[in-house]
């Protein structure tokens, strides 16, 4: 689990993940299966890390996409995947908590 702030940006088309500021660690996610394996592979969970959407999601269709809410909408799909599957680091977690 990370503790250092986590950013979400908007950028040509794409989404960009920095953990701290100015700490770039992907870019050009396209796809909420993208997303749900950056958070992954960076461990990186939302229940517990501090994220902020930057404000370039607020105005995503002036960074390459169609519309303007089209940046936090592929977040939150990528979101929305992560709560669907099960890490089996979590399965153990809970085996102590039934």
């Amino acid at each position: 689990m990370t503790e250092k702030t986590i950013f979400i940006s908007a950028n040509n088309g794409g989404l960009e993940i920095y953990k701290g500021a100015g700490n770039l660690i992907a870019g050009n996610i396209k796809t909420a299966k993208g997303f749900k394996y950056v958070m992954d592979t960076h461990n990186i969970d939302p229940d517990y890390a501090t994220m902020y959407y930057t404000s370039s999601m607020d105005f995503a269709d002036e960074e390459g996409f169609a519309n303007c809410d089209d940046a936090k909408i592929l977040a939150e799909e990528g979101f929305a995947l992560m709560q669907m599957t099960t890490r089996p680091d979590d399965i153990v977690k809970m085996k102590g908590q039934i």
